[in-house]
């Protein structure tokens, strides 16, 4: 009895249990390798079950608790996903929207009576995949809660359970982003039960999490939840962000497990009668994903309903937003080189592309797929020649094939996420929302890349400094300029999520502005000022001369959702 008693000791000390407007909630201690205690939730439950009748219906409210404590130990399941994205050991469901807090005990060890900031990270994978809980707590209890930040990641449906859209009233899509704001909802209900100050929230991510972000920043439905964003690699002006491709998809998916095509409630009432899994089969066999720029099957769309306009008009009257906004110099070189993710993002070469990779293929990839007539009309000839001048070179001069990935790559960069976040940057910049602005440049020397044509910081490699990503590869512990790295990445998230401001005291970052637009930090094991835009000549092909050549409305329905009527930017 005694050896039970002492058994039961520890958890019996370390546990933490919170009162909340919902109920009651148990968590557990967690200590940092600094020795920094810290108060852990997971797997709260934030919205009702999505099954069944709720499937492709906005998220509903998960009802009170008060007659019991929950246990909030474990992670809730993750949201169903692509077979081949389902790392091991993580619990799968269409029953998914949960989501985990890690919360210093502030009064304890910061000695303050106020509450803290709260830093809400939404995940990436494209909308498809991904998890709260491939992130783990360990690592965020250590970057930021140790730091007197209370620190939320979320849940959040995914692929068409989460974008599914027949393109009418009764299937507009973007189910996804109304659990993101139903979770920002919970949020300030219960947050100040956890340290947390409501009024002081930051929602930030990465890829489609960052792109959320960004979305839920110009919504009238989500706009007032929070006060400032952090947006690594991905906004809401990218394609993948916001297309009307995801309705000829969604047709397709229904046509293929012959579901009617009209009306469309039928169609999803059929859909209803399918299991998670012969929806995710029925995706699988028809193409996760494609040869595009926009790679994403399933993705956000201007619905009249979580978007009523589009995301200009929707900026001009929403509530201005502190931003600190970024990218890696080499985004799309993950998926160009990687092609064990070619499910996920058409563009990756195999290894057999790679060795024969020719201008000739790059012109096919451009003159075919990147400018189409059916989409670019009378425009077509001169948008292809002015992408193939730039991209490809002079036809005289051939290169070999490493310099082609490169450019392959910087086209991918340029069009997912480089372009529209410069567009957003110029669009908060004309309405007056304070903005900063970072490139990460850093070669990771803890990942392994080999003989890879393209040298730089890869699309998540800022990730893995702060999380304990289970996706990609961990860092070395020995490889100093890669830690220096990521104490200058989060040192300035820190103080942004603190403050509104990334400097510290050895870096003054200024806030971008209309007479210097593109100017970043640039951070590698240093962090330095660079006033010229990265990339300058790719901003001024996308930001002046495409637009002279292609109009306005045309690049707005396909390549840059974002892409305004008004031209010429000499100060690039």
């Amino acid at each position: 009895m005694l050896f039970l008693l002492l058994l039961l000791l520890p958890s019996l000390i370390h546990s933490s249990i919170v009162s909340t407007p919902f109920g009651e909630v148990e968590g557990f201690e967690h200590q940092t390798e600094k020795g920094i205690v810290t108060d852990v939730f997971l797997g709260i439950r934030y919205g009702k079950s999505t099954s069944g009748d709720r499937r492709f219906q906005k998220p509903e409210m998960v009802d009170d608790w008060s007659h019991e404590v929950i246990s909030a130990k474990e992670f809730g399941p993750s949201c169903d996903s692509f077979t081949l994205a389902r790392v091991p050991g993580t619990n799968f469901s269409e029953d998914c929207l949960f989501l985990n807090i890690i919360t210093p005990k502030q009064r304890k060890i910061h000695h303050q009576s106020e509450n803290l900031p709260v830093f809400v990270y939404i995940h990436g994978g494209f909308y498809e995949i991904g998890s709260s809980t491939y992130y783990g707590y360990e690592r965020l209890a250590e970057k930021f809660a140790a730091e007197g930040i209370v620190v939320v990641t979320i849940n959040y449906r995914l692929g068409p359970f989460g974008f599914l859209s027949l393109g009418d009233s009764s299937s507009p899509g973007n189910m996804g982003l109304w659990d993101q704001t139903l979770a920002l909802k919970f949020i300030q209900e219960i947050i100040s039960s956890f340290g947390g100050d409501p009024s002081r929230i930051t929602v930030g991510g990465h890829s489609a999490g960052s792109a959320s972000a960004s979305a839920l920043q110009y919504s009238p439905h989500s706009n007032g939840l929070f006060s400032q964003a952090i947006l690594m690699s991905g906004s809401s002006l990218a394609e993948f962000a916001q297309s009307e491709m995801v309705v000829e998809e969604s047709k397709k998916l229904a046509r293929s497990l012959y579901c009617p095509r009209s009306p469309s409630e039928d169609a999803l009432d059929c859909l209803r009668g399918f299991t998670p899994d012969e929806i995710i089969e029925a995706v699988e066999k028809i193409g996760s994903s494609r040869r595009h720029p926009n790679v994403v099957k399933f993705n956000p769309r201007i619905d009249g309903d979580f978007f009523p306009h589009s995301i200009p008009e929707l900026a001009r009257t929403a509530l201005k937003k502190r931003t600190l906004s970024g990218a890696a110099d080499q985004d799309s070189a993950l998926f160009v080189l990687y092609e064990d993710l070619v499910w996920l993002a058409g563009i990756s070469l195999t290894r057999e592309e790679r060795e024969s990779f020719s201008r000739r293929d790059l012109v096919d990839f451009i003159e075919k797929i990147v400018v189409t007539d059916g989409e670019h009309k009378e425009s077509a000839q001169a948008f292809r020649k002015l992408l193939v001048d730039f991209y490809a070179g002079d036809e005289e001069s051939e290169k070999d094939s490493s310099f082609y990935i490169q450019r392959y790559s910087d086209l991918n960069s340029d069009l997912q996420f480089l372009i529209p976040m410069y567009q957003e940057i110029q669009l908060k910049i004309s309405l007056g929302w304070p903005s900063y602005l970072y490139i990460s440049q850093h070669v990771t020397k803890s990942f392994p890349r080999g003989d890879n044509a393209v040298k730089g910081m890869y699309h998540g490699d800022e990730v893995e400094h702060f999380t304990n990503s289970r996706l990609f590869h961990p860092l070395r512990a020995n490889e100093t300029e890669d830690h220096e790295f990521g104490w200058n990445f989060i040192t300035s998230m820190v103080n942004f999520i603190k403050t509104g401001d990334p400097s510290s005291l050895a870096f003054s970052w200024p806030q971008v502005t209309k007479e210097r637009p593109f100017q970043h930090a640039s951070i590698t094991s240093k962090i330095t000022l660079k006033e010229e835009g990265y990339r300058a000549d790719a901003a001024h092909l996308w930001l002046d001369s495409v637009p002279q050549t292609v109009p306005g409305e045309l690049l707005r329905r396909s390549r840059l959702p974002g892409t305004g009527d008004k031209v010429i930017h000499t100060e690039l």
